[in-house]
């Protein structure tokens, strides 16, 4: 979340997190896994997590599609996700915030996409999918679990004054100390009865890393092993 924090301010939109509370939208956004029936994807999915885990570059590499799409602007290519992340030594991939990025993302399910060249993807996180085009992803975001507590204040200490499931929420402040400085960050959201803190973890913004894969070739469905197609941050 502090990354996402940054890269608001730096595209400019600051001022229209702090403006005012966002309206509270509470809008469903249930969770969507299309890939759980495909055995390739969930063994593709194991051995990507394991990967990441062990921050196994040659495998990541080795997934990449010679024009994967880069964000923010940069050339499509391998050779600029290696420059984006940092992967060009082994002391610097180590460092590379690709981990975090691909760990925080791997954690969710996949929707369904179909590219204007005709290939069928599969895209992760659900919620930078599903998200309704209609809402401000920067003022808004999605509750990703059951039952997530809101409180008072941003401790665990602190009351709970509700309880949100897999659904839109209004966001006025996206990166907070915990009160007891802890290592635990927070989002101040806002409801329909008023305001409260949420963990992190828990809220998911529709900018924040995006990867889509596929293993069709055109319109070609399962023409060969799944591959990167695009990871993007920042809705790009």
């Amino acid at each position: 979340m502090r990354a996402l924090a940054t890269l608001c301010i730096a595209a400019g939109l600051s001022l229209a997190l702090h403006a005012g509370p966002a309206t509270a939208q509470e809008a469903p956004l249930p969770p969507v896994d299309a890939g759980a029936k495909d055995p390739s994807w969930v063994q593709f999915h194991k051995r990507l997590v394991a990967a990441v885990e062990q921050r196994d570059v040659k495998f990541l590499l080795s997934i990449l599609d010679p024009k994967v799409r880069n964000s923010f602007e940069k050339p499509d290519g391998v050779k600029a996700f290696i420059e984006q992340w940092d992967l060009d030594t082994p002391a610097k991939a180590k460092d590379s915030p690709l981990w975090a990025e691909l760990r925080s993302m791997l954690r969710f399910g996949a929707a369904p996409v179909e590219a204007a060249g005709g290939e069928r993807l599969l895209c992760l996180p659900y919620v930078a999918v599903t998200f309704p085009p209609t809402i401000d992803p920067y003022l808004f975001a999605a509750v990703v679990i059951a039952d997530a507590p809101v409180f008072s204040k941003p401790s665990t200490q602190a009351q709970i004054v509700a309880t949100l499931s897999h659904q839109i929420v209004g966001v006025e402040d996206w990166d907070l100390e915990d009160e007891a400085k802890s290592p635990q960050r927070w989002v101040k959201v806002v409801l329909k009865q008023g305001g409260g803190y949420m963990a992190s973890e828990h809220v998911r913004s529709a900018i924040e890393a995006r990867g889509c894969f596929t293993r069709s070739r055109g319109k070609t469905p399962n023409a060969g092993p799944w591959r990167m197609m695009s990871l993007t941050v920042g809705g790009g």
